[in-house]
């Protein structure tokens, strides 16, 4: 495979790379927001939804490029493959964050769950691992993920439970307990796809599918 392919595909695992830390700052943007009441910052994070769109158009379309352009062998198919599907995973967590944002103003303004912003600070700390990993090529990076994907599994099952007895009891008002159990529903599924890419990372560094689960024990 020619140098110019390589520069280019280099070039392209930087843009994923980049794309990805884009989609954790809107993250880590709405749930500021969304514990501030800023509408000012969710109108902001709306507005860049649509650059988020646009991008994983783009990138996606540069992968199949790539792809059709180059036929590439084993190891550099694996990477470009990843990815596409570290893009699309990227673009979920920009459109989550959007969700959350969409809920700031439709919610009277209360008293965060502490363990909703705890849920917000293991989302956020997961994705970035991965990204870490991604961006370095350490796999070793990843060996936390499995801990703290079943960190979030259990927050958010406990604060299902929390949030109806808080509503039940009067202490959470409905419109509010509801935006709170679409924040951490959206968190959950940030989770979920940080766990997704963390096997892709791993696929494309060795070739290797290996759960994430496992990757605790290597």
């Amino acid at each position: 495979m020619n140098d110019y392919f390589h520069l280019e595909l280099d070039a392209y695992k930087n843009e994923v790379n980049w794309y990805g830390r884009f989609a954790l700052a809107l993250l880590k943007n709405s749930l500021m927001a969304f514990e501030s009441t800023d509408l000012m910052i969710a109108a902001d994070i709306i507005r860049q939804k649509k650059y988020v769109n646009n991008q994983y158009e783009i990138l996606n379309e540069r992968g199949i490029l790539l792809i059709a352009l180059n036929q590439p062998m084993a190891k550099d198919l694996r990477t470009i493959s990843s990815c596409m599907d570290i893009v699309t995973s990227s673009e979920r967590v920009g459109r989550y964050a959007k969700d959350i944002t969409e809920l700031v103003a439709a919610s009277i303004p209360e008293e965060i769950p502490p363990s909703l912003h705890r849920m917000g600070e293991a989302a956020v700390s997961i994705l970035n691992d991965v990204y870490t990993a991604f961006e370095s090529g350490d796999v070793s990076r990843l060996q936390g993920c499995a801990r703290i994907e079943d960190e979030i599994d259990h927050l958010y099952a406990a604060l299902y439970k929390e949030i109806v007895t808080a509503m039940e009891e009067g202490r959470m008002t409905i419109p509010f307990g509801s935006a709170c159990h679409m924040v951490n529903r959206y968190l959950e599924r940030c989770g979920d796809h940080a766990c997704r890419m963390a096997e892709k990372v791993y696929y494309m560094q060795t070739g290797k599918r290996v759960p994430l689960e496992e990757m605790s024990e290597l």
